[in-house]
């Protein structure tokens, strides 16, 4: 059979715009062929040489036979996310009795509550013929699809098929580990073997669900970025300074030192001014409080889905005597390789009964994110156009940023050993 050429095209050119179509990108093809015939790239003038095209076809081929290997910014080839760990898969008010879908790590999952109010996670397609289970109904604590009729327990075991009398016992669906734990539900998405409880995120740290402390959750957002950016973001906050001039933001938070320590896999990155006035945003926080005040602002990478970002906590100069301490807690997790679902909440250990500055917190973590949100998703179309293949300049405020992109790659590579 003769090889293809599309009319008005070199053979060679049309070779590369046919894998191309293909789904190869052509710029990939080209550096194929240089690596076979090993030739510099001045190959816009390559003659017309039989030779090397049979084994340019055969490199096509292959290509186009294995699975493609994802590389997601920032990390290796073929790594996206650490799965062997607990994400947040929705607020706990967003699941009920009626069956409610997110997509998490790429995969589409169905939740519901039992008749006894216990979560439950199942693969979001029907696995006989795809349709969404989301379109299906709950019978009891069992779910049916409204495509055939085939109905999956909490644990994903087939119990009915209405076309024949028996369920072979191979019949399953994939069922998640979920726990409820303060306002949100958490999924595991790696090996259910491996899903202790011990391992989530410890939230007490960042005061959710803690003894002397008020949390309040400002709901769910919807990130159109990856959530490497939103760790980056949340791990340098010298961006205050200049993001967030509008709203909280002072030039003297970005020439704040920053220490960087790290234990038990948490990451912490901790600025300290010490001797301020008592005013501005700490005189709302703290009416009665007359100063001078030690400041301390801080980043704590709790895990893959979790960051406390703690701030301002504030002593008495000299005598050390607090005065209270403010969290603006992260849990986030990803939607696909590109977006992010994002679960903002605000913790504090004072004024506990204020529910005027519980809202006025609320109010200004959610005039902040308004201001980081666009900056993210401006940021990952440019991840998108030039992902791995610019080189970025890193400084020393992004050290902790630079740690936790490590940690993850150190998840990751733990998981596929």
């Amino acid at each position: 059979m003769g090889r293809r050429v599309v009319p008005g095209k070199a053979p060679r050119q049309a070779e590369i715009e046919m894998a191309d179509r293909c789904g190869l990108h052509a710029q990939a093809v080209k550096q194929r062929t240089q690596r076979i015939h090993h030739r510099p790239d001045d190959s816009a003038d390559m003659p017309d040489c039989a030779a090397w095209r049979p084994a340019l076809r055969r490199a096509n081929m292959a290509a186009l036979q294995r699975t493609p290997e994802i590389t997601m910014y920032p990390f290796e080839d073929g790594q996206t996310f650490p799965k062997n760990h607990w994400y947040i898969a929705a607020c706990s008010h967003e699941v009920g009795r009626a069956l409610f879908e997110r997509t998490i790590l790429e995969e589409r999952l169905v939740f519901y509550r039992k008749e006894d109010g216990t979560p439950v996670a199942l693969d979001g397609i029907c696995p006989h013929r795809n349709l969404p289970m989301v379109q299906g109904e709950l019978e009891g604590d069992a779910v049916r699809c409204r495509y055939h009729g085939f109905r999956f327990d909490t644990d994903g075991r087939c119990t009915d098929i209405p076309s024949q009398p028996t369920v072979p016992s191979s019949f399953t669906t994939r069922a998640y580990p979920v726990l409820e734990r303060w306002q949100w539900i958490w999924v595991w998405m790696g090996d259910p073997a491996k899903a202790d409880p011990a391992l989530l995120p410890d939230m007490a740290f960042c005061g959710l669900g803690a003894p002397g402390w008020r949390a309040d959750s400002n709901g769910v957002m919807h990130l159109k970025a990856r959530f490497s950016l939103l760790i980056d973001n949340l791990m340098d906050l010298s961006h205050i300074a200049f993001l967030h001039v509008q709203s909280i933001g002072k030039l003297e938070r970005a020439t704040v030192a920053a220490e960087m320590t790290e234990e038990n896999g948490r990451v912490h990155v901790v600025r300290c001014t010490p001797n301020q006035p008592a005013e501005g945003f700490h005189r709302f926080l703290h009416p009665n409080c007359n100063g001078p005040v030690d400041l301390t602002m801080r980043s704590d990478f709790l895990g893959p889905g979790l960051i406390n970002a703690g701030g301002p906590y504030s002593v008495m100069n000299g005598t050390g005597e607090p005065v209270g301490r403010l969290n603006f807690v992260h849990g986030f997790t990803p939607e696909t390789l590109q977006t992010t679902h994002y679960f903002p909440a605000v913790a504090r250990d004072f004024r506990l009964d204020d529910e005027g500055l519980s809202q006025a917190l609320l109010g200004q973590e959610r005039k902040v994110l308004a201001e980081d949100v666009p900056a993210l998703e401006h940021v990952e179309l440019s991840v998108q156009r030039l992902g791995n293949t610019r080189r970025e300049l890193s400084v020393m405020a992004d050290a902790g940023a630079m740690r936790v992109r490590r940690r993850l790659i150190e998840m990751m590579k733990a998981e596929a050993q």
